[in-house]
């Protein structure tokens, strides 16, 4: 039972910490160790949640609630590691995983905001 469910839980680990999971056949044991490296605020955690947002992309297959729940769930995760983004950095990273026939969106958003405001995430995700 524990192999079986040790390596359901490798599918889902990163690669960057496999290596440290590789060889745990005790389930409980891998469960809390993978959760001590997702919990652990350190620099390659923090940089990675960074990576996972400025990768994202909002694929035309999929609808705008998906994108903006994958979006809200990955700055989710970054403010758990007690990492403060303003939320204007917030609505232009949202912005910027936006597909290009969407910038005429962007383009509207940064113009029609009034003079020494800053965009909110909010704004942006209610014109979507």
């Amino acid at each position: 039972m524990h192999l079986k469910a040790a390596a359901y839980i490798r599918c889902f680990t990163d690669m960057t910490l496999y290596n440290d999971c590789d060889e745990q056949t005790n389930a409980n044991v891998l469960w809390k160790k993978t959760g001590f490296m997702f919990e652990n605020k350190n620099a390659v955690n923090i940089v990675s949640f960074f990576r996972k947002i400025v990768r994202l992309r909002y694929c035309n297959d999929s609808s705008m609630v998906e994108h903006l729940n994958a979006f809200q769930g990955l700055i989710k995760q970054t403010m758990s590691l007690e990492v403060p983004l303003a939320d204007e950095v917030l609505a232009l990273l949202l912005l910027g995983s936006l597909l290009e026939n969407w910038e005429t969106l962007v383009v509207t958003l940064s113009n029609t905001r009034p003079q020494g405001k800053q965009l909110s995430l909010e704004a942006v995700k209610s014109t979507c």
